[in-house]
């Protein structure tokens, strides 16, 4: 019986190793899409005032200020950027965008709004020639008197497949009512922030279905 020398062995495992390589490269999608978040969160409640010209838009605004003030920032907690994150991970979004099989990479949310919502350049410093961006740009919780209450969302999609530097901003937007959000009280806080996160969803969704 031949014996099997160290220098063999070695041999045997980096081409098993090469081969594993190889493999892995050849599974793993070669496309990216990015997906920023945001940290916005704006809330305005209007009522019957506002149907009476500037001067009683102005009066529902002060009338509401401390409201809106205060489910802003709830906004912002219940739908912050990890639960938008949550939210799309319930769903296949590569195939809601229409994109070929890719990697997605979740992103940390630009502060600066202003580059977020004008940059046609990439936003991260990948060179991948299949590259797309999906970015969250407004949370927005709105009630008003004869519509209730709703949750509306703006997104930008930007598509550098091609390996092209630069792109088109293709803006939009997706806006579904609310039932249960904001919570009257404790014990309805699970259920309001369901209802939230599903419309983010319900309004990506929207948005998706009405790209080109």
């Amino acid at each position: 019986m031949k014996k099997v020398t160290m220098a063999a062995l070695a041999a045997t495992a980096l081409m098993a190793a090469t081969q594993a390589q190889a493999q892995a490269s050849a599974t793993e999608p070669a496309c990216e899409l990015h997906v920023f978040p945001t940290l916005e969160g704006q809330a305005m409640t209007t009522g019957w005032l506002s149907g009476f010209g500037a001067v009683g838009a102005i009066a529902e605004a002060a009338a509401n200020k401390d409201r809106n003030i205060s489910e802003a920032e709830y906004l912002k907690e219940a739908l912050g950027p990890q639960f938008q994150v949550a939210a799309l991970q319930t769903i296949d979004l590569v195939a809601e965008l229409n994109l070929p099989p890719s990697r997605i990479v979740y992103e940390t949310p630009i502060a600066d709004r202003g580059i977020t919502t004008k940059a046609k350049t990439r936003l991260t410093s990948s060179t991948a020639p299949c590259y797309a961006e999906l970015i969250v740009t407004q949370n927005f919780y709105q009630k008003r008197a004869i519509y209730g209450r709703s949750l509306n969302n703006r997104f930008i999609f930007k598509d550098f497949r091609t390996g092209r530097s630069e792109t088109k901003l293709v803006k939009g937007r997706g806006g579904n009512g609310l039932e249960f959000f904001p919570p009257q009280t404790t014990d309805e806080t699970e259920a309001a922030e369901t209802d939230l996160r599903n419309a983010f969803t319900k309004n990506f969704l929207e948005f998706a279905a009405n790209l080109d």
